[in-house]
């Protein structure tokens, strides 16, 4: 029940709330009550009596520098920023105690309820340790409640800033705090806490009014004299750091957390061979193909019939040149001589070019089982059993060594292939990291193996089932169908 020593005017009485209620529960009852009263729903002369009784305490109430000297004094301020002088310095509003340097400051909390969110302040006149305890119980709150919706995760990091940079401090309510503690310290003769607060005021004070009355106080007080050491720096004190090392390791783990999804490490960087190097060719040079399907022609012109296609990264010898710079006559791996365009010839040979291309161009990961290559179809199907670390690509070769099919085969899956047309083949595979669909090798602790038999597949009748064969691409040492060392190069060769 509010009693008079409490509410000296009736202010809280008025409202129909206790003593020490918050802004939110001033606002929500003034709102309540004015409704019912107002001269609009209401003319009567009781009516209109008892709005004007509640406007003038909720002027009062809402501000928290008019209602803090209410509370202490019982005397209600004259007029806003006036020049009136307080009986009383300003008392810290959790601890009760006189403080020099008081601030009136806003912490916010936020509870979410999975959909929504509930935002509450904490606010009111604080000493230095009072509101470093108020803005760790404020972020504690939101710690523990405000990450629970979609709303939450946006607005309990900035309450957590917020709180931990000192809270929100109204420029136009702490300058005319500071200069009301001023002038009830200069009423009590303590001349040099009256000229540090005017100092600290000043730099709150951004309407007119506040800067004459700053400015009366300092004529007054007289600006030279020992400062006030200023105890509202945001870092000093623990509670700065009680709440910067939470978020702090919350900025850690979303860092890690990003790192370990997107594994940047792993991605390719494209960039550049730094190995190319493009001069004039030479009679004897070795080079390598720059370009997809390069042209060998029968003569060192555009419309000469062409005698193959090279592929990018095949290493070439010049043999020949002549007297047009645009052509050179070279000779193919397979021993073909023919005419291309210089300007698609780079120094050296292609095997280290190729593994950077590669790398920098790996593609999308291919699935289990996935069919990478197939130039014919059939009905027969392939076990595939691989038990190594490393994935594999499967690749079924004719006897002339052309790729009909390759499957690729995830480490330590077991998986059948399907799709298999009649044949005999014969059963290269490779093993290996990152893999490159450009390419199709592996970049990363590439090696290739051939199975030491052949698969053959015949049309069958319906009266005879059908058996589907098993490979093993990981054997023992004793096992003689272990298969044997492969060359690279060997494997990547389609045709």
């Amino acid at each position: 029940m509010t009693t008079a020593a409490q509410d000296p005017k009736g202010y809280y009485a008025t409202l129909g709330i206790a003593p020490g209620a918050g802004l939110d529960a001033i606002r929500a009852a003034y709102r309540s009550r004015v409704k019912l009263v107002h001269p609009d729903r209401d003319p009567s002369a009781a009516a209109r009596e008892e709005f004007q009784e509640l406007v003038e305490a909720y002027r009062v109430l809402k501000d928290g520098v008019y209602r803090a000297e209410y509370d202490s004094t019982g005397v209600p301020p004259l007029i806003d920023d006036g020049d009136d002088w307080p009986a009383h310095p300003y008392a810290c509003s959790t601890c009760g105690k006189v403080t020099a340097q008081p601030r009136y400051v806003i912490f916010h909390w936020v509870k979410s309820y999975l959909v929504w969110v509930r935002r509450g302040r904490t606010e009111g006149i604080f000493c230095r340790d009072c509101a470093d305890l108020a803005a760790v119980r404020a972020s504690t709150a939101s710690w523990a409640w405000g990450w629970w919706s979609p709303p939450g995760l946006v607005l309990t990091p900035l309450a957590l800033v917020l709180n931990m940079l000192g809270g929100v401090k109204p420029r136009h309510v702490n300058a005319r705090l500071l200069i009301r503690q001023a002038r009830a310290f200069l009423a009590l003769d303590e001349y040099e806490l009256a000229r540090g607060l005017a100092r600290q005021a000043e730099a709150f004070a951004h309407r007119s009014v506040h800067q004459r009355q700053v400015e009366e106080l300092q004529r007054i007080t007289g600006i030279d004299g020992r400062r006030l050491r200023d105890r509202w720096a945001f870092w000093a004190g623990g509670a700065f750091a009680a709440q910067a090392l939470p978020l702090a390791a919350l900025a850690a783990v979303l860092v890690l957390a990003g790192l370990i999804a997107t594994k940047p490490w792993d991605q390719p960087v494209a960039t550049a061979p730094a190995g190319i190097v493009v001069e004039a060719a030479g009679i004897g040079d070795i080079r390598h193909v720059a370009v997809d399907d390069l042209k060998l022609r029968q003569a060192p012109l555009e419309g000469a019939p062409v005698l193959t296609l090279l592929d990018r990264f095949t290493t070439v010898q010049v043999i020949g040149l002549q007297g047009d710079p645009e052509w050179a006559e070279v000779r193919s791996p397979a021993g073909v001589v023919g005419w291309v365009q210089r300007r698609a010839l780079y120094a050296g040979p292609g095997s280290l070019h190729k593994h950077e291309w590669c790398a920098a161009n790996l593609g999308s990961p291919p699935q289990g089982g996935e069919a990478l290559v197939r130039r014919a179809t059939g009905e027969h199907r392939l076990l595939i059993h691989n038990d190594n670390r490393r994935d594999a690509v499967v690749k079924l070769k004719t006897v002339a060594g052309v790729t009909v099919a390759s499957f690729y085969v995830p480490a330590t899956h077991h998986i059948g292939v399907g799709g298999i047309p009649d044949g005999t083949f014969r059963i290269e595979f490779s093993t290996g990291t990152k893999y490159s669909r450009a390419c199709g090798v592996f970049t990363g602790e590439a090696a290739a193996g051939l199975m030491p038999f052949t698969l053959s597949y015949k049309q069958v009748t319906a009266y005879r089932p059908r058996t589907i064969p098993e490979i093993s691409l990981l054997a023992a040492p004793t096992d003689p169908r272990r298969p044997q060392p492969l060359d690279l190069d060997r494997f990547a060769e389609d045709d």
